[in-house]
């Protein structure tokens, strides 16, 4: 159990994200995870599926030229991936 000034201080924090955050409050009332917005969806597996597929295909016909994108794409998937990008 929280001790009583415990209760208070997550208390006092509840109060200050009900007035400054009134939507990202009602969001941890109600329990529901968000759902990834499907422009950050579409970006991140068409990012993935190029990388992949310039990576296989520059591999296949032995082209350093396709290599060398496929990793760059790699790179910016990962960056996309690992950024906030069309999160809420």
């Amino acid at each position: 159990m929280l001790s009583h000034h415990d209760r208070q201080e997550l208390e006092k924090i509840e109060r200050w994200f009900e007035l400054t955050e009134p939507a990202l409050a009602a969001r941890l009332r109600s329990g529901t995870p968000a759902h990834p917005p499907l422009l950050r969806l579409a970006v991140v597996l068409g990012l993935d599926l190029t990388a992949g597929l310039l990576m296989l295909l520059g591999m296949v016909t032995n082209s350093p030229a396709l290599l060398l994108i496929g990793m760059i794409t790699v790179t910016s998937a990962v960056i996309v991936h690992l950024s906030r990008f069309g999160r809420d």
